[in-house]
């Protein structure tokens, strides 16, 4: 190589090696957050959780600075969206509203592409609400026992809507099933909010439910739908009626909750920024007349205990699905 060919090279590399450099330092110099924050969810539109990132986009400009934009993600029981979170930049900017069916649920019978618990960041809970087996009022049967009693005697023609495949409402409709001694025909939806839809234009027997979604707490009153079992210690103050699946002689537990997580690497400042501004946002007025609306209330949780509280979720639903028979798919 000549020496004004090797001089020519060294400074090309020069060159691309001072402009990373200064990329580096002005991302570094910035700061955070420099632009749009994206919420990802990896369900369909009109759910809990797409109704919540929602509810805090609202105001979140005023608290982080910058507006915090929702995009919906679904599709392959959340493989998709939580794929994408996976492989986005770790600088804070690309968020997900996060939910226990692809964190808790389905990695113990899939694989999902990604380690719950090693390849994100748990960074705020925004609220948790307790899951319910709904169904139309105009439906034959008025209570559990009755449906119970008519499944019995139509085993595998009533069919159940879920969030997806290997998600909270098919582990709920799994145990049901398990502990009720019936069969159901599950319909899988991507996302609640399609599977509650579909219910109420009557294409599918029952289906999952939680305050947020549809108006249930509205319909539920005005008695244009029944609420079959709720999925809480106690009795919701907002169903009263409602017997606990306990009562109904079906052990489960479910709080559907709606956190961010992030991927794995996002700086600690970023992280504590957001956690305080997420913060904020729970106590901001609007966003509370909004969750009240739709029955929800805020719940905030981080930091090393939201981490924890997903992974105790995580190893009992594990155990659910292990007392059921199901294993994970190789």
């Amino acid at each position: 190589m000549s020496e004004i060919r090797w001089r020519y090279a060294c400074a090309i590399v020069l060159s691309v090696s001072l402009l990373l450099m200064g990329t580096i330092t002005a991302d570094a110099a910035k700061k955070f957050p420099w632009k749009p924050i994206r919420i990802l969810v990896a369900l369909g539109a009109g759910g809990g959780h797409d109704l919540n990132a929602r509810a805090a986009a609202s105001v979140a400009y005023d608290y982080l600075g910058q507006p915090m934009i929702v995009q919906l993600v679904p599709g392959a029981g959340g493989k998709i969206g939580m794929g994408i979170l996976k492989k986005a930049k770790a600088d804070g900017h690309t968020l997900m509203m996060a939910s226990s069916s692809h964190t808790s649920v389905a990695p113990h019978v899939r694989n999902m592409g990604y380690e719950p618990f090693n390849d994100f960041e748990y960074i705020f809970q925004f609220t948790k609400a307790d899951y319910m087996m709904a169904a139309m009022a105009s439906q034959p049967w008025k209570n559990f026992k009755q449906f119970k009693a008519f499944a019995k005697k139509n085993p595998g023609k009533l069919s159940f809507g879920s969030s997806g495949i290997y998600g909270v409402g098919h582990l709920m409709l799994l145990k049901v099933m398990a502990d009720a001694g019936i069969k159901l025909k599950h319909i899988p939806f991507k996302g609640g909010g399609p599977a509650y839809r579909s219910g109420l234009g009557g294409h599918i027997d029952t289906f999952g439910a939680l305050p947020a979604t549809g108006g249930t707490l509205g319909r539920y009153r005005r008695g244009q739908i029944q609420i079959l079992g709720i999925a809480s210690k106690k009795r919701n103050k907002m169903f009263p009626k409602v017997p606990t699946w306990r009562e109904n002689g079906v052990d489960f537990l479910l709080a559907s909750k709606r956190f961010v997580i992030g991927p794995k690497g996002i700086p600690q400042e970023n992280i504590d920024f957001l956690v305080k501004g997420f913060n904020k946002i729970t106590k901001d007025k609007t966003y509370k007349k909004l969750l009240k609306k739709m029955g929800d209330k805020p719940s905030p949780l981080f930091g090393p205990a939201l981490k924890a509280d997903i992974r105790a979720e995580s190893a009992a639903y594990g155990k659910i699905l292990k007392s059921v028979g199901i294993t994970k798919k190789k």
